[in-house]
């Protein structure tokens, strides 16, 4: 069985362009920017990006009633700390966007004035009964029985959300670029071949970082050769 650690390295552009798509479906429906990241990752996250709805077109996990379409499927819940393997019959439905709309007419109540990504995944595992924060309403009841569930959908937004990548490329964390040292006059340590006759021209020695000069002294055998090989004279 795969680590989430592991499901959230296996990145690809196939992977970011599903989560564009389903948050631009949520955005299109009315959904915040925050609710639609919730929703994108919430739907990675319960269908391995697409591949396994729980029912037939069903990206949430979403479960039915007795009265209503479903596919019966085992799946797995944490009751008393532990991980357990049970059946349980999930809600059909005709399309994506489908899912989309009763994902967001059940739940995004909760979500409602989130400050950022994490508040709205914590108020969707609010208990049932919790004062939703901001709004007179109470949860009816918790997303997930998964402990970790508020972690595992905030990372997944950080990772591909916000429009992370319009055009369907995933997004990466470019790293800071680190400002290149400015060489010292006559240094060795970029030899260029203006740098290396600028020391070794009439200025033979040891250089000093510090002040940018050198202690007189001759040529060694190397230096000589090297600057021969510069095109001194």
């Amino acid at each position: 069985m795969r680590t989430f650690i592991q499901f959230l390295g296996e990145a690809t552009s196939a992977q970011q362009a599903f989560y564009n798509d389903v948050r631009a479906r949520a955005k299109r429906q009315g959904a915040s920017d925050i609710d639609a990241d919730v929703i994108a990752s919430q739907s990675a996250l319960e269908t391995g990006w697409g591949k396994s709805p729980s029912g037939k077109n069903n990206y949430f996990g979403q479960k039915a009633s007795s009265k209503e379409a479903g596919t019966t499927k085992s799946t797995w819940e944490v009751r008393g700390g532990r991980n357990v393997t049970t059946d349980a019959k999930f809600k059909d439905y005709d399309d994506l966007d489908s899912s989309i709309k009763d994902r967001m007419s059940k739940w995004s109540y909760k979500t409602k004035g989130a400050k950022d990504i994490e508040d709205a995944a914590r108020r969707l595992q609010l208990p049932g009964g919790a004062k939703i924060p901001g709004s007179k309403e109470k949860s009816h009841g918790a997303y997930a029985t998964d402990p970790d569930y508020v972690s595992k959908v905030s990372s997944i937004a950080r990772r591909y959300g916000s429009g992370a990548a319009a055009s369907g490329v995933m997004s990466a964390a470019k790293p800071t670029p680190t400002p290149a040292a400015k060489p010292t006059k006559g240094s060795l340590d970029t030899p260029t071949q203006t740098r290396v006759l600028a020391k070794l021209k009439g200025k033979t020695g040891e250089l000093d970082k510090t002040t940018g000069k050198f202690s007189q002294r001759d040529w060694s055998q190397p230096e000589g050769s090297r600057y021969k090989a510069f095109g001194g004279k």
